[in-house]
Formats: structure tokens, C-alpha cells, sequence
């Protein structure tokens, strides 16, 4: 015996349609005329959603109000018209305030007397979409992040590199300043890799310390730091340029004792129509003859 037959028809009917009013997740019913279809019946869950009054939605034409008339939906009404319903089809759902709710729609048409009806439960999935953004975006940082200095990595140096050229003269003249470190391995070899680790973390506050908020310090090797100077009138004064240096040389107390890195830096400016493996390589060949031939640093671009 089904448990249906233990109850009336009327007190079924009463049951689901209290039911269908207090559910905490949105559903409607509406005709099923494809562009036609129209509101019969929304329950409050919905009319939170959607942000409207029943007054609002009553005889309107669901593509007119909250989903909105395009081949998704014209595709969810062919599957209800060939399959019977649907399950977990994505929907973005218009609010009245003009946001844009992300949501899972499940449909079921029947036929009561010879007349089409839909059926839909509607959940909004908006926070679930938020928590996924947001764990992309820790591990998209985590991933553009040095684990020792805390600095962004090699990747993230790339991708800012390629917007400073792509943007290119027309919106300034980004700066580009790589760094070497000289001496480092020898404290590595004679201290330990933690000394040198240390090392490395008092280097990146230090120039970190130096620069305006529209500049960026990276790690992109061992011992290798890259700054970009963002849109610049002019280049870079030197005295801005020895003041990096000077915080980078000066003594650090690292594991007790006294520890100093000197620094070997190439600066060029990106000039007109350059490419970004020209304004890097620019940049390393400076370091490199200034690490080689330990003249004074002179900008050059």
C-alpha cells in the first residue's frame, strides 16, 4: 500500500503546498509557454531571491524579471519539453537591485488536465562561489609568493613585466632595476642555509622599506631581486637608486653576528617599441658588468 493512501488528497495538498511556502530554498511555478511562460505561484524563499513582491512578479512573464530570455533558458525549456525536467542547470538570476545571483535550477513540467505546468527549485549558490573564488585567488597568490622572503616570485615578476611593456611609452616609462647579491654565498657555505635565508628576508624589508606603494620588489632567483618602477616621468634619481644599495649593504645582525651582502644593480627604462625580452636582458647584461667590473652604478635607457 502506498503511504499516500493513508491520506486524503486535501490534507496532502495542504501539506505540500505549506511546505512549498516555507521552504527555505526558492521555488516557483509558472505556465509552460516557453517565452510566454508566467508567474502562477512563487513562494517567500523566491521573492527574497529575486528581491520583489508577489505584486511584482504576478502574470509577468518570467523572461521579463529575473531570468532573462536567451539560448540557455530557450535550451532548459527544450529539455522540459523532450526529457520531462532538468537538474542543477546553472541560471543567473537578475535581482531587483541589479545583482546578479549565481544558481542552481532543477525543473519538473507536469500536466494537470491537460494543461503544462513548471515546476522549479532554485538555489543559490552565490556564497559557494565566493568561498571557490577566494580559495583560487590564496592559492593563485600562494602560487606567485617566495616561500623565504615573502616577496612575490619569479611568476608573478613575469606577469607584471609583460603588463609594464604591453601598456608600453604610451602610459610612462616603467623602470627596471635587477639586483645581485654580492657575497651571498659565502654566507651560505660559511653560516648555514638559516643565516642565508635570513639574509635574504632583511634584504627584502629593506628595499620593500625604499620604494612607493605604485612600485614592486621581487625575489626571481637565489640571490636575485627585480624591482619595477612604475609609470615614471623621468627616470629614477640615483639618489633613490644608492639609498636601495646603502639599505642593502648596510651590516645585518644575523645569527649573532654581524653580516654584510654588497650589491651589484643594472636600471634601464623601456624605451619606445621595445620588447619584454629586450628591456630584461637590457637590465641583466647592466648587472652583470657592473658585478664583473665593479664600476659605480650608472642608469642607463
Amino acid at each position: 500500500m502506498n503511504s499516500e493512501d493513508n491520506i486524503p488528497s486535501e490534507i496532502l495538498n495542504a501539506l505540500l503546498s505549506s511546505m512549498f511556502e516555507i521552504s527555505p530554498i526558492a521555488m516557483s511555478i509558472s505556465t509552460s509557454s516557453g517565452r510566454d511562460s508566467q508567474y502562477l505561484r512563487v513562494n517567500e524563499a523566491y521573492l527574497r531571491l529575486v528581491g520583489r513582491q508577489w505584486a511584482d512578479l504576478k502574470g509577468v512573464k518570467v523572461a521579463e524579471s529575473a531570468v532573462r530570455e536567451d539560448e540557455a533558458r530557450i535550451r532548459r525549456h527544450r529539455r522540459l519539453a523532450t526529457e520531462g525536467g532538468y537538474v542543477g542547470e546553472y541560471v543567473e538570476i537578475h535581482r531587483a537591485d541589479g545583482v546578479i545571483v549565481p544558481t542552481l535550477i532543477s525543473a519538473q513540467r507536469s500536466i494537470i488536465d491537460g494543461v503544462q505546468y513548471d515546476v522549479e527549485i532554485i538555489v543559490d549558490i552565490s556564497a559557494r562561489m565566493a568561498e571557490q573564488r577566494a580559495h583560487e585567488q590564496a592559492l593563485a597568490k600562494l602560487a606567485r609568493t617566495d616561500v623565504i622572503s615573502k616577496l612575490p616570485n619569479r611568476l608573478a615578476f613575469d606577469e607584471k613585466l609583460r603588463e609594464a611593456v604591453e601598456r608600453g611609452c604610451d602610459y610612462g616609462r616603467p623602470t627596471l632595476a635587477l639586483l645581485d647579491l654580492d657575497g651571498f654565498k659565502a654566507i651560505n657555505d660559511l653560516h648555514g642555509h638559516a643565516a642565508g635565508d635570513e639574509v635574504l628576508q632583511t634584504v627584502a624589508d629593506r628595499i620593500a622599506q625604499t620604494l612607493r606603494a605604485e612600485d614592486y620588489v621581487f625575489r626571481i632567483g637565489g640571490d636575485e631581486f627585480a624591482i619595477l618602477f612604475r609609470v615614471t616621468p623621468q627616470a629614477v634619481p640615483e639618489e633613490r637608486l644608492e639609498q636601495i644599495i646603502e639599505a642593502v649593504s648596510a651590516p645585518m645582525a644575523i645569527a649573532g653576528q654581524s653580516m654584510e651582502v654588497g650589491v651589484s644593480m643594472g636600471v634601464v627604462r623601456l624605451e619606445d617599441n621595445e620588447e619584454l625580452m629586450s628591456f630584461f636582458r637590457r637590465a641583466d647584461s647592466q648587472m652583470y658588468a657592473m658585478k664583473n667590473q665593479r664600476k659605480p652604478m650608472r642608469v642607463r635607457g
